[in-house]
């Protein structure tokens, strides 16, 4: 079943997503990158929640997890290489 705050919730996303993807135009570090890939992931599982109440809802409902599930390795991906790199270990 579709609910709206799902349409609204993919359409934020969608709306920010040129925004921060031209946010960088230095050189881009990995944490950045892998924050990016994160954000992307998330995207893609608001449409595959949008996507299941129409069809292949077993499917869509895993992929959905599994890019929430992806969303936050990556982040704590990111998170890690910006401890690596950063001079004083501080967020």
């Amino acid at each position: 079943m579709l609910q709206s705050s799902e349409v609204v919730d993919l359409v934020i996303a969608l709306v920010l997503l040129p925004i921060i993807a031209s946010s960088g135009r230095a050189p881009i570090r990995l944490h950045k990158r892998l924050l990016f890939a994160s954000y992307l992931a998330v995207v893609c599982a608001y449409i595959f929640t949008i996507a299941e109440g129409f069809f292949w809802p077993v499917v869509f409902n895993i992929l959905e997890h599994a890019s929430y599930a992806g969303a936050g390795i990556l982040a704590v991906a990111a998170l890690l290489s910006y401890r690596r790199h950063s001079g004083s270990g501080l967020i």
